[in-house]
């Protein structure tokens, strides 16, 4: 009897996390398609870009056409904006340090293909030691797999709550506050968000995302959202449901480790689901995290066989 349940058990953990590694899959291949390139925009738009108190940005870029707007209240800030004058709003994170060439053309020519809501590429550039590299290649895998792999599709792109710009008279008319979870609101009101790969704020550290997964709230919209083919939303829905990739390695190795103790011939399915999962998720992970990697292994060897060749060669 306990042996049956056992089974019953392992097959349906074993179709869940199949079906979640095929999608993850597909959405890791899908990352790698060429992103639609836009039209140059017929015309400039006013943006006011607004970066928090203390930024290093305004400074860096005097000379260039940006008009920053520092802020300590956000929904203040927004709301004192003039709509004649903009018709963007450009958030950037706490630590952005940099802006990527031609940064401003490309958010015009996707908004004024009509695009109201833009996600942007965030690349970490504080990636020594172990915890911040781990961060950025999280913050990669979900640039691929629920951003531009969502894209690929026609599904919106997640927001990350920073580094986004957003069409102003639409912000102003749904942002009650500080607070305001902008992104639930774009979804529910089935606003496509699309996610430019090339257009880059680079960062010291990862941004900290403002909407907290709150799952019993998230659950409560699937159903509207599938009655209403909102196919964004829920996709977005089961994204937020779905375990980080640290996560969900660690269960399918503990998982595959127990069946094999139990019965060796059930876990060579999980033993590959496993090592799908590494695949699935290496995809996901840009070139250059993977090229930092080599350069600093060569640095390395090269440390060591410069020391070892001045040993053998006397002064």
């Amino acid at each position: 009897m306990i042996d049956s349940y056992i089974y019953i058990i392992d097959d349906l953990v074993f179709f869940c996390t199949g079906l979640l590694l095929l999608y993850l899959f597909v959405m890791a291949i899908a990352s790698h398609c060429k992103h639609i390139i836009y039209p140059k925009a017929q015309k400039e738009y006013g943006c006011a870009i607004l970066v928090p108190e203390g930024s290093i940005l305004p400074d860096m870029y005097k000379e260039e056409a940006y008009e920053f707007i520092t802020y300590s209240n956000l929904h203040q800030t927004i709301n004192s904006l003039d709509q004649e004058r903009y018709a963007l709003v450009l958030f950037l994170s706490n630590t952005a340090c940099a802006l990527s060439p031609q940064f401003l053309n490309k958010i015009y020519n996707a908004y004024d293909a009509g695009v109201q809501a833009i996600q942007l590429h965030t690349v970490v550039e504080n990636r020594k030691g172990i915890r911040n590299r781990f961060r950025a290649i999280r913050e990669e895998i979900k640039n691929s797999l629920c951003r531009a792999g969502n894209t690929q599709f026609g599904l919106s792109s997640n927001l990350l709550g920073t580094n986004m710009a957003i069409d102003l008279k639409w912000l102003q008319k749904n942002m009650k506050s500080s607070k305001t979870n902008i992104e639930r609101k774009l979804f529910r009101q089935n606003i496509y968000i699309d996610y430019l790969p090339d257009v880059i704020v680079y960062c010291q550290s990862a941004p900290v995302c403002p909407y907290r997964k709150r799952i019993r709230k998230t659950t409560s919209y699937l159903l509207p959202s599938i009655f209403e083919g909102n196919w964004s939303f829920c996709n977005r829905i089961v994204q937020q449901l779905t375990p980080s990739p640290l996560t969900l390695c660690i269960f399918v190795s503990i998982w595959a480790s127990l069946i094999t103790v139990y019965n060796w011939t059930l876990s060579f399915g999980w033993w590959i689901a496993l090592f799908g999962l590494l695949i699935t998720y290496s995809l996901a992970i840009p070139d250059y995290l993977v090229e930092d990697k080599k350069k600093k292994k060569h640095s390395i060897w090269r440390r060591k066989h410069l020391n070892s060749e001045l040993k053998k060669t006397p002064a």
